[in-house]
């Protein structure tokens, strides 16, 4: 039963991030580009998606389940969008990564059973369960540990992560915290005001890609 739950955990993670959002990606940058650029959009959209095989084809070692191939074929749909913007538009990089960054939050989607957890009785207990349940999605590369400091306390680390390693090596690790955003909806629903009396979910006080979760 876990070999079958773990073969279709990595079945969606390599459709969501191999396949949906990548094509929703190129297909924000299309809708942009129509309004800003519209005689060079195909020429563009061309270039972008001839660079990203070009890039994974360059890191095809890299990857040790489907996970992870869905995170190359992400990663590098983002750096050949990078690259390309940046050759053909003259906004410098520090404006393309904003753009990255915006672009890839109209596409992404909300992790499972999130929703709802402002309502019940036990948040930090609600959002453990979820992110461990969608811990597997991410295969064998990346690792992430979970603590329990305290009873009201929850906080979640990513020790090791295939999107900062590619990202570090193309020398552009700035693109990793336009990729993994991926707990931000959920964050917005979880973090609410005070006086509603949620959580308040802040990152991590070192450098580690993490966050911290508090009873108020």
């Amino acid at each position: 039963m876990n070999g079958t739950r773990t073969a279709l955990w990595e079945l969606e993670c390599r459709w969501t991030m191999g396949r949906v959002v990548p094509r929703d990606l190129l297909s924000t940058v299309g809708i942009d580009l129509r309004r800003e650029a519209p005689r060079r959009r195909a020429y563009v959209l061309a270039v972008i998606r001839r660079r990203a095989e070009e890039i994974r084809d360059e890191h095809a070692e890299l990857p040790v389940d489907e996970p992870s191939e869905a995170m190359l074929a992400l990663s590098a749909t983002v750096l050949a969008t990078r690259e390309t913007l940046l050759d053909v538009f003259t906004c410098g990089d520090d404006r393309t990564v904003a753009y990255l960054a915006h672009a890839l939050g109209t596409v992404r989607r909300r992790p499972r059973g999130i929703g709802s957890m402002g309502l019940r009785e036990d948040p930090l207990g609600a959002i453990e369960t979820a992110c461990r349940a969608e811990a597997p999605h991410y295969g064998e590369y990346v690792a992430i540990r979970y603590d329990r400091p305290g009873p009201d306390t929850f906080e979640m680390r990513v020790e090791r992560c295939f999107f900062h390693d590619l990202f570090a090596r193309r020398g552009v690790p700035g693109l990793t915290a336009a990729v993994c955003t991926w707990d931000a909806p959920w964050r917005r629903t979880a973090d609410g005001p005070p006086e509603a009396g949620g959580p308040s979910v802040t990152p991590l006080d070192d450098d580690a890609c993490g966050f911290r979760v508090v009873r108020r």
